[in-house]
């Protein structure tokens, strides 16, 4: 998938998840209105009850469903490991709760507060890599992550930490084999292997501070990478800026 086509794609989703958060109430008050079910009572709880129960979370999955779906094929279009596939879905899940709370602040039901403590790390890495993969990479011919091998196994090892700490704070991983698979015991399992891994990856500081320090390596990783790979290169673009017109060779 071209970067055109990702960013339009990403575009229609965030625009589809805040229709349905924001402006789909308005929708459901003018579908009650105009029904007519007031005048009979009782009349109107199976119309509400549909379309925020059903249709509203419906249109928000939709969203995340086109984030998720047009992330993945843009990663295969670049060319990159079937590993990036793996850790995107694993962030994508542990910070699904996220964009629903944050559908909360419309309503002025959301304080600072509980946005920052229910930030999950899997957010930023999610965000951040988002915004990364949708660079031009096919126009410039620059390969992804960089040509630096020391710069690639850095931004994967953070990612894959990223990864990892994201399964550790999540219920809902330890509750997909339940769900899906019938088996509570491997659920009940995975559910407590999570503390223990959580514990190993903050190296027992009970904080995300490790988190966030492995986060921000990633974030300057990756903008190390968007930068000029030849040293050759980097010279004859630094002093661009600074030369004056018609100067150039």
């Amino acid at each position: 998938m071209f970067a055109g086509r990702y960013l339009w794609w990403m575009l229609i989703a965030i625009a589809i998840f805040l229709f349905f958060t924001m402006c789909f109430d308005y929708v459901t008050w003018l579908t009650v209105v105009s029904s007519g079910c007031a005048r009979i009572a009782g009349s109107c709880g199976p119309i509400v009850v549909t379309m925020t129960g059903s249709m509203k979370p419906s249109g928000v999955y939709l969203a995340g469903a086109i984030i998720l779906v047009v992330t993945l094929a843009r990663i295969h279009y670049l060319s990159m490991s079937w590993a990036w596939g793996a850790v995107v879905t694993i962030w994508f899940v542990a910070s699904a709760p996220f964009p629903l709370l944050l559908a909360n602040g419309w309503t002025g039901q959301l304080k600072p507060e509980t946005v920052l403590e229910g930030l999950p790390v899997a957010f930023l890495f999610l965000i951040v890599f988002c915004a990364y993969i949708g660079w031009a990479f096919e126009e410039s011919g620059a390969r992804p992550l960089g040509a630096w091998r020391p710069l690639r196994t850095i931004i994967r090892f953070s990612a894959v930490y990223g990864a990892l700490f994201a399964l550790s704070e999540a219920p809902a991983f330890a509750a997909i084999p339940g769900r899906f698979l019938g088996d509570m015991r491997l659920s009940a399992s995975i559910a407590a292997l999570q503390p223990g891994l959580h514990e190993l990856l903050i190296i027992g500081r009970g904080r995300d501070t490790c988190a966030y320090v492995v986060f921000a390596i990633f974030v300057a990783g990756l903008a190390a990478s968007l930068l000029p790979q030849n040293l050759e290169e980097l010279r004859a673009r630094l002093p661009q800026p600074f030369m004056l017109r018609g100067s150039r060779q």
